[in-house]
């Protein structure tokens, strides 16, 4: 890989698209009102009827929304737990200081680091800036093939890209590297790695060396049931499915709740009870 020129590193971190709707949104709400007293210095009476219209349309949206959140619940059971994910997906993308990643940005055109490197892909994922993580995390990993955490980040940017290949060798190097890596997260997402590769077996020994070493969750659980399902042990996938649909007594995080939906619905494929 060609070394990357640091007058060509870009200074200011762009917003992820997962902002924009959001951020347009609050833009459009401030300047309605603005928008509304212009109007009405030249005609007052225009800018009631628009007010009144605008006000008419939002009530129509918002009941809308609520019927197509009731009919996709209806439709889709875990519908509501992935309209939870999206918007707490979008939130954090949205509401994360620019700032540190400016920062980190700034620091890479007067020194390049693997550290470095990895900083800026570290919080551009957080701020789900996928343009920027693939190719710091891979400098990164370049610079310091011994760096754990780097290997890991790359890895989870290739399987959100689909490189799945790519992606459980960099798992299964930053688990080499750090076993344990990450409370297990490097041998789980490598063994995800393998099932969505087809190769069940190998991925089946990766699940179960990780429930045996971190303990299960409702996402391991229902991946581990959808390998175990696809190595045709039904029964066992169906134990799996019932484990991540169990009840925690506690409300979960956003993305464990999304799985722990997924395997409610497919308990009731296999038969069982969530």
């Amino acid at each position: 890989m060609a070394e990357p020129d640091p007058s060509s590193t870009p200074s200011r971190a762009p917003l992820p698209w997962a902002s924009l709707l959001p951020l347009g949104a609050v833009w459009a709400g401030a300047l309605l009102p603005v928008g509304l007293f212009l109007v009405s210095r030249a005609d007052p009476v225009l800018a009631v009827e628009l007010g009144n219209s605008i006000s008419l349309w939002v009530v129509r949206l918002l009941l809308a929304g609520g019927a197509a959140a009731v009919l996709g619940a209806w439709a889709y059971p875990p519908f509501p737990a992935w309209l939870r994910r999206f918007f707490d997906r979008a939130r954090r993308s949205w509401t994360v200081d620019r700032a540190p990643l400016q920062k980190a940005l700034q620091e890479l055109q007067h020194f390049e680091t693997a550290q470095k490197h990895f900083e800026v892909a570290r919080l551009a994922w957080i701020r789900t800036d996928l343009s920027m993580v693939g190719p710091h995390a891979a400098r990164a990993v370049e610079l310091d093939p011994t760096m754990a955490q780097a290997h890991h980040l790359f890895g989870q940017f290739l399987l959100r890209a689909g490189a799945l290949a790519q992606a459980r060798h960099a798992f299964a190097a930053a688990e080499r590297l750090d076993p344990g890596h990450s409370f297990g997260d490097a041998l789980l997402m490598q063994a995800r790695a393998l099932a969505l590769l087809g190769e069940h077996e190998h991925a089946l020994a990766r699940f179960e060396e990780h429930r045996a070493q971190h303990g299960g969750g409702h996402r391991s659980d229902y991946w581990f049931g959808e390998a175990l399902a696809a190595a045709g042990r039904k029964e066992e996938a169906g134990a799996s499915f019932r484990a991540a649909a169990a009840d925690p007594k506690q409300r979960l995080p956003s993305e464990e709740n999304w799985f722990r939906a997924l395997a409610r619905v497919k308990c009731w494929r296999f038969g069982g009870k969530a």
